[in-house]
């Protein structure tokens, strides 16, 4: 992470996309090198490569209607424009359904169906709710280790909604997860009757009888803001206003709704949870944001032409945001492969063992959701995270900006076997009256869409497979329970595996997830010939990459204290316990550290959740600060010590990335470091001047260097 200097210095020198930095010149050329370009020319034709060089050799005293005019001739050249297809076609050229609505998911291991068709496999594995009780039960709620924010989860699933979507049947085939007798949540009486039911997927209905079943996607698989604008013509009108190329909006600038006061987005998941919510119109505001920039910069542009270039625009910041934001913080600064440009013979289809295991992380989400302003406190009630699940009320009361807030400012859970109660127990109501568990649904889906076990699909992805459980995981319980639950690792489940396994060095996931979702994401990126960055080039290029997703917040929102990457939280505390010998309370020179002196970390509720020990200056830090608010620093004193400054001290974190330093504590009564030194180095001094007159030496000597030996 960025120190607090380089980090300021990053926000004061980013060239943010707005309107009065991104000059006239280069709106237009973005709007060349996007919406408009023909799908078969790219950023080095040569008809594209002069409108660039003509804008980016341009001075400042170009002006609009130069530039206006070079571009309506290059758009005379350029007649048979088009742009994205919302349901994903005609992307390739050749492969024209690839990466469309209605695909196949894509197989990287062999299915592993029970009869080879279309049989669940495993089994003969555990009851998924018993393996679920084993091992996915919520202990512990810290935080993590790399300090990654809730928005990791929250950018995770709008993106995953954006990509992939594969429906239940309906009235069809059903799988029931038996629950363990006497489950606390599921059969509590005792029963050893009880079932979890669950709907098997859509799929390719030629597949399954001659050959294994692959279910399909319902959306596109591109990076091309479907959640937002839909993934078919019908939807996208939809939500149009055919006003100034904007986005429908309902009270408060909110997204529109239904009939049942439900919010209405361009993906029918949208409603599931409060921060996504947040998420979806965030990004209409900011679609709508463009449209009015792009709208007063050419009053001649139609309502289509406003559209398609604000659309272009956000699509190609969601993109951004994804590969510079999202992804290194989930997999690692090396966990993506640099872009090399468009290659039409990547498939960008979405596998099955991603979508169905390894981007189900929803172990990261955190039980609650919390509503914060600007200075991190709470400005109401929090949720849980169960109340808040279809419930759009509560965002239309509370407004987006202190969920965003929240989720910046609050640590996720760690990417771990671990599921909050909210999902694991209480999904979408209370066990027997639609209530779900997440993790067992997780493990079963696995088994319905036919995936290969855990080190089988490791090994197509390239990866060795492992040979003990201790392979997988250095936690000797983990360990154990993997064994008791599934006797050899050739047995896993795919997604309890990737859970399990330790971390990559420097990323948030172990290698497995690592593996599946980097080449998920590579093929998406370098399938896509309208991608960003074949597309853009220049100074329109530097512009997109330069909007973080606190940038989108902040001109859309009220949120004005936000860390520069709004996918990390780590805030810290830090300070000095010394020996206050004029007894002021502040450290004055030759005043010293004292070592050894306990120091306590204290929440709102006075509750004590970190301790640490000075060390020998009397430095002190805390780095387990998991989310913003009021927090108390406290000394403890040891005998015959008293303090000149309060033992206790207030502080407050309002952003992700606050540190605040010289939260200092001074004391009496204690021998210092400096006293002991002093004693010390008197005792060598008269060791030292015995030796020298036992054998003739005078006192105080010289040295080789002329200075005295005391």
């Amino acid at each position: 992470m960025k120190n607090n200097f380089s980090a300021q210095r990053a926000r004061q020198t980013r060239l943010k996309l707005t309107i009065e930095n991104l000059e006239q010149r280069e709106l237009l050329a973005a709007d060349l090198r996007n919406t408009l370009i023909m799908p078969e020319l790219g950023v080095n034709d040569p008809v594209v490569q002069m409108a660039n060089d003509f804008i980016d050799n341009s001075t400042d005293g170009v002006r609009m209607n130069t530039v206006g005019a070079l571009m309506q001739a290059v758009n005379n050249i350029l007649e048979t424009m088009s742009e994205r297809n919302y349901d994903g076609t005609a992307n390739n050229l050749t492969e024209i359904e690839w990466g469309s609505a209605g695909e196949q998911l894509l197989r990287v291991a062999d299915a592993a169906y029970e009869d080879g068709l279309n049989s669940p496999a495993g089994a003969d594995r555990l009851s998924a709710r018993e393996i679920s009780n084993v091992l996915n039960t919520q202990v512990v709620s810290a935080g993590n280790e790399r300090g990654i924010s809730a928005f990791i989860y929250a950018w995770g699933q709008f993106i995953d909604h954006d990509i992939d979507l594969t429906l239940t049947q309906e009235d069809g085939e059903t799988l029931e997860i038996e629950v363990p007798a006497g489950d606390p949540f599921f059969d509590p009486t005792g029963t050893g009757t009880q079932t979890i039911t669950t709907s098997r997927s859509v799929f390719d209905p030629e597949t399954g009888i001659d050959s294994p079943r692959e279910q399909t996607t319902s959306i596109t698989a591109w990076i091309d803001g479907s959640m937002i604008y839909g993934s078919d013509q019908a939807t996208a009108d939809s939500l149009r206003q055919f006003s100034g190329g904007r986005l429908l909006t309902s009270e408060g600038d909110l997204l529109p709704t239904d009939e049942a006061g439900f919010f209405r987005t361009g993906d029918i998941r949208a409603n599931e949870n409060t921060g996504l919510l947040a998420m979806q119109t965030l990004f209409v505001r900011e679609h709508n944001y463009w449209a009015e920039q792009i709208a007063t910069n050419d009053p001649t542009l139609t309502d289509e032409e406003i559209f398609q270039q604000a659309r272009a625009i956000v699509i190609a910041e969601i993109q951004a945001i994804t590969f510079n934001e999202f992804l290194p913080a989930l997999l690692g600064r090396r966990g993506v492969d640099a872009y090399v440009g468009y290659d039409s013979t990547v498939d960008p289809s979405i596998a099955n063992e991603f979508s169905t295991a390894a981007f189900r992380m929803h172990t990261l989400i955190n039980d609650d959701v919390k509503f914060f302003g600007n200075d991190g406190r709470e400005v109401r009630d929090g949720v849980s995270l169960a109340e808040s699940f279809f419930n759009p009320a509560l965002l239309q009361e509370t407004g987006i900006d202190s969920v965003l807030k929240y989720l910046a400012s609050s640590q996720s859970e760690e990417f771990d076997l671990q599921i909050v109660d909210s999902l694991r127990n209480f999904l979408f109501g209370q066990p027997g009256a639609g209530g779900l568990d997440l993790a067992s649904l997780n493990i079963e889906r696995g088994r319905e869409h036919g995936l290969a076990d855990y080190n089988s699909v490791r090994e197509a992805y390239g990866l060795e497979r492992v040979e003990t459980f201790a392979d997988i995981t250095s936690d000797l319980e983990i360990q154990q329970k993997l064994e008791n639950l599934y006797g050899s690792v050739d047995n896993i489940d795919l997604w309890v595996g990737v859970l399990a396994e330790d971390h990559v060095e420097g990323a948030f996931v172990g290698e497995t997830a690592q593996a599946i979702v980097s080449d998920q994401f590579e093929r998406l990126r370098d399938g896509d010939r309208f991608w960003y960055q074949n597309m853009f080039s220049g100074r329109a290029l530097r512009q997109i990459e330069s909007t973080s997703l606190a940038d989108i917040i902040t001109r859309n929102t009220t949120v004005d204290n936000l860390q520069n990457n709004v996918f990390f939280m780590r805030a810290e505390i830090s300070g000095r316990v010394f020996a206050d010998n004029d007894g002021n309370g502040m450290r004055n020179r030759p005043e010293v550290g004292l070592a050894g002196f306990t120091v306590e970390l204290l929440n709102e509720a006075g509750e004590v959740i970190d301790t640490t020990t000075t060390n020998h200056h009397g430095h002190y830090r805390f780095t387990s600060v998991t989310e913003t608010g009021d927090y108390q620093v406290r000394v403890v004193l040891t005998d015959g010590a008293s303090e000149t400054s309060p033992t206790t001290v207030d502080v407050l974190v309002s952003s992700g990335d606050q540190a605040l330093r010289g939260v200092n504590f001074g004391i009496e009564g204690v021998e210092t470091n400096d006293d002991t030194d002093r004693d010390r180095r008197e005792r060598r001094t008269r060791v030292r001047d015995a030796v020298f007159a036992s054998i003739g030496f005078r006192d105080a000597m010289p040295n080789a260097n002329g200075r005295n030996l005391r």
